[in-house]
This record gives structure tokens, C-alpha cells and sequence, in this order.
């Protein structure tokens, strides 16, 4: 794997995350009940904690299933899906480019995973093979470019380098799942501002700079809703396969 965020980091990063649902927290809602059909399977990869999972198996009925690396997917995910009213599919521990379901999925989603990877083209193309004609794509990850670039460079550097910036393209992801066989059928910044750190900040007043910076993202986010390259903590791309049955 061509990744610049190991699987130590996430283990030990999980070890401590207690597992929880907290729906109002999830973003991207307006998109999925505009774009996504009811009904039948859904794939995430890099799906620990199951935040997603479970609101998509609640809201839209689907079947889930998933891949990641910590062994807590296998431990402690089905068991906290089936808790919250999920149909639970299989639930995978192992590495996402060696893996095959030996099956295609009606909905296959990633939040937050490609720009983890140098190779992230081939994130999107693998993540295409899996979806069954006629189904849905659904890839998503933060935006740090832009204004967003400068804030994690200057208050969150270490975290910015477990992101791949080039991988932050609405256009190359495009351009790879239309080669896909795939149409686009939404494109776009979600949110108007929103600033997060993973690691404390080199000094004291870059660590009161970034709790000012988020709290100011967070009062404009709850007030206006302007998606915008610029300050937007998020991206996302939804996309459908051709109905025709051609494995590409």
C-alpha cells in the first residue's frame, strides 16, 4: 500500500475511540436523500467506526458491509451495527487492494480514505470495480487546499502530511470514473467553513489560534451555506455505472 498513514497510526488512534452513533454529527444527508436509491447492498471501504454504515443500513434498508485494516472491525463492528438495527453483510479485516469480495455491490462508498494514498487513482478505480451496473459510487474525503492548506500547514502539520493534497480533485475524480463507465451525477464542496486538528499544534499560541480558527468556521457554517473551494471542509462526488454489464 502506497499509504502515508500507517496502520499503526489508525490502531492506536481506535484503540481509544469508544464506538458510538451519533447521526446528527454526520454530514453529507442532503446528498445522500437526493442521489442514493433504497434498497439492496452497500460497500464502504475504510468503514471502522460504522458511523456511515448504519445510517445508511438505517435509512436507505441496505445490507452493509465493509473492509479496513484494524482488527476492531472484525472484534467489535458487527456486533455494534447489529446493535443500532443494521443487516449486517461481511465485515473484512485486511488490506483493500488485495481484497476481493467476489461480488459487485449496489451502492460503494469511501469517507475520508483515498487521500490517504499516493496511488489514489487506482483508490478510485478499484473502488469502480466493485460496483455493480446500474449501481452508485460515493467518494468523499476532507478538502485541505486552498485556505484550508494554509491553516493545517500552519496548525495542524503533522496530520497534513498523513493527507495526499493532490488527491483533494473533484476533476481527477471525474476524469477516473468516467473511464469507469461511470456518470456523474453530483460534484462538489459540502459546507461553507470548518477547521479540525488531529495533533496539538508546535506552540502554545498556534494551539489558541486553532481553537479561535475553529470556532469561528463553526458559528459561519451554522449560519450560512455557501459550498466553496476555498474554506469547505469537505468534499464529495457521487457518480453511477452504466447499466450495461461490462466489468472494466
Amino acid at each position: 500500500m502506497d499509504t502515508v498513514a500507517p496502520v499503526e497510526y489508525w490502531d492506536s488512534r481506535y484503540a481509544s475511540q469508544a464506538l458510538r452513533y451519533e447521526p446528527e454529527d454526520l454530514p453529507f444527508k442532503e446528498v445522500f436523500e437526493e442521489y442514493l436509491p433504497t434498497g439492496g447492498t452497500c460497500f464502504e471501504i475504510g468503514c471502522y467506526p460504522g458511523p456511515f454504515l448504519i445510517y445508511l443500513g438505517k435509512r436507505f434498508g441496505y445490507t452493509v458491509s465493509g473492509i479496513d485494516t484494524t482488527p476492531y472491525v472484525a472484534s467489535q463492528m458487527p456486533e455494534h451495527l447489529r446493535r443500532n438495527g443494521v443487516s449486517v453483510g461481511s465485515l473484512t479485516q485486511g488490506n483493500f487492494f488485495a481484497f476481493d469480495a467476489g461480488r459487485r455491490f449496489d451502492v460503494v462508498c469511501s469517507f475520508g480514505f483515498l487521500e490517504h494514498f499516493k496511488n489514489f487513482r487506482e483508490v478510485i478505480r478499484k473502488q469502480a470495480q466493485m460496483v455493480a451496473p446500474g449501481g452508485t459510487i460515493v467518494i468523499s474525503c476532507p478538502n485541505f487546499r486552498k485556505l484550508q492548506y494554509a491553516l493545517h500547514r500552519w496548525l495542524d502539520p503533522v496530520n497534513l502530511r498523513r493527507h495526499v493534497v493532490a488527491a483533494m480533485d473533484l476533476d481527477v475524480w471525474e476524469e477516473t470514473l468516467r473511464e469507469q463507465g461511470f456518470s456523474v451525477v453530483h460534484r462538489g464542496y459540502y459546507g461553507t467553513a470548518g477547521f479540525w486538528r488531529e495533533d496539538p499544534p508546535p506552540s502554545r499560541f498556534r494551539d489558541w489560534v486553532s481553537r479561535l480558527v475553529t470556532r469561528f468556521c463553526r458559528g459561519i457554517d451554522r449560519r450560512i451555506t455557501i459550498p466553496n473551494r476555498w474554506l469547505s471542509p469537505y468534499m464529495i462526488c457521487v457518480a453511477r455505472r452504466d447499466a450495461v454489464d461490462e466489468q472494466r
